[in-house]
């Protein structure tokens, strides 16, 4: 029993983001009246949460300046893109396109501006990241959607990210810039690693010019199941320290904890960058590898597996009690805990994404067939194609001193038979695909 669990050979870093075909294009006369393919959802739009659509997975954010300043990031590893020397100089080349869309909200997706770029690789000797940074052209608008994709055109393959401005918001996340100090590279992710070190520069230059530091602990809650009552509401405190920074000032990851800074001197708002453990964002102890389990475990069996002194022996008989059998629960941790690693991607906030209530729904039940973003939610839908059931989970997303974006399921009785379901059918032995 001690060799079922594996981890550096079972799970493995999966990083990638999205990719789906071009979307939201309608025009302005019926997109108040019946929304857009964004907010109304599509099977297109869902395959962002796939992992295995598209082999280019960039990273794209913004950040702003003033009114009028924005820069559009996208980050990208030559190691996902194909070369060829199928050109005029016969060099060992790699091709993308960078398409960006400027419209009003997810529901009014009528083309406001649009910016076409053609990009060149040339294959270097070892892996190399780019960071390439576009001038938004000056908008007229106060808040808008940024949609862009990027394509490998050698490929074939694209990605797409949906990225909101709001340039009344000088506290917002876009206006702050992490830079990795060993590389000076944009950091694009939304967290540092313990033993990290990095840049933070507050960019908005008609604000106030110095920023005031703080901390959180962690604290790794398990969400509650999707037909429980909605979750008290959380603490969001921060522990500012008394010395104030400069706006840009050196942020070292000592210790596993939430980062924070702020330039509100009424401390509403803060820019959070969390710290983790470990090579987050996979998962490879056996304290990391329990806490999913309280989506499949009763009540009981979590708190045994919490107090066990053998971890790693109580995580493999959790797994082999389901099975019976080693194959096929080698099987089943493969699958489960490569969606949580996907998950700690996508989903990640100021608590690892595996935490989180999309987080926790995607674990169990898998990827949404269909997906809808609006200004205030996501929508996921899941549809059997056999009986052609459906179910719809909504994230509303709120706002909270820790994050701009945090989503909360909105939970009721009307999921307990489908959760039921999936976790019996984990229990007995078989991955659960809705």
């Amino acid at each position: 029993m001690n060799n079922i669990i594996k981890y550096a050979a079972l799970i493995s870093a999966i990083t990638f983001m999205a990719g789906c075909a071009l979307l939201g294009r309608g025009k302005s006369d019926d997109t108040q009246q019946q929304g857009s393919v964004i907010s109304n959802g599509s099977e297109q739009l869902a395959l962002m949460y796939n992992p295995y659509s598209t082999t280019i997975h960039p990273k794209v954010f913004a950040k702003k300046h003033n009114l009028e300043d924005i820069d559009l990031y996208v980050i990208i590893n030559d190691g996902e893109l194909l070369f060829s020397k199928a050109n005029a100089q016969k060099s060992n080349t790699a091709v993308i396109k960078i398409f960006y869309k400027v419209m009003e909200s997810y529901e009014n997706t009528e083309l406001i501006d649009s910016c076409t770029r053609t990009i060149n690789f040339a294959k270097e000797a070892s892996s190399k990241t780019y960071a390439i940074k576009l001038k938004l052209k000056p908008q007229e608008l106060k808040k808008f959607v940024i949609q862009t994709t990027v394509t490998d055109l050698l490929r074939g393959k694209m990605s797409i990210h949906f990225t909101e401005i709001d340039k009344t918001d000088p506290f917002s996340e876009d206006n702050y810039m992490v830079t990795k100090l060993d590389n000076m590279q944009p950091l694009a992710e939304h967290y540092i690693k313990k033993g990290d070190a990095v840049r933070v520069d507050y960019l908005c230059n008609s604000i106030w010019p110095t920023m005031i530091t703080g901390n959180k602990p962690h604290e790794p809650t398990i969400p509650l199941l999707p037909y429980m009552s909605d979750p008290a509401v959380e603490d969001t405190t921060i522990f500012y320290n008394i010395m104030k920074e400069n706006a840009s000032y050196t942020l070292r990851g000592r210790e596993a904890q939430i980062y924070a800074s702020t330039a509100d001197t009424n401390y509403n708002r803060n820019f959070v960058l969390p710290c983790f453990d470990g090579d987050f964002p996979n998962i490879d102890t056996p304290d990391e590898m329990m806490l999913p389990l309280a989506y499949l475990a009763t009540p009981e069996e979590y708190a045994n597996l919490r107090q066990a002194k053998a971890k790693k022996l109580a995580v493999d008989d959790f797994w082999y009690s389901c099975t019976r059998d080693i194959r096929r629960a080698k099987e089943l941790i493969k699958v489960f805990y490569s969606r949580a690693i996907i998950s700690n991607l996508l989903f990640t906030d100021y608590r690892k994404g595996m935490l989180t209530d999309r987080g926790m729904v995607y674990i169990v039940l898998g990827p949404p067939k269909i997906l809808a973003i609006t200004s205030t939610s996501e929508v996921w839908t899941y549809k059997d194609t056999k009986s052609g059931q459906k179910i719809r989970f909504v994230f509303r997303r709120t706002s909270t001193r820790l994050s701009d974006e945090k989503y909360v399921l909105r939970r009721g009785t009307e999921f307990k038979n489908v959760w039921d379901k999936a976790v019996s059918s984990w229990r007995k032995g078989t991955i659960y695909t809705f």
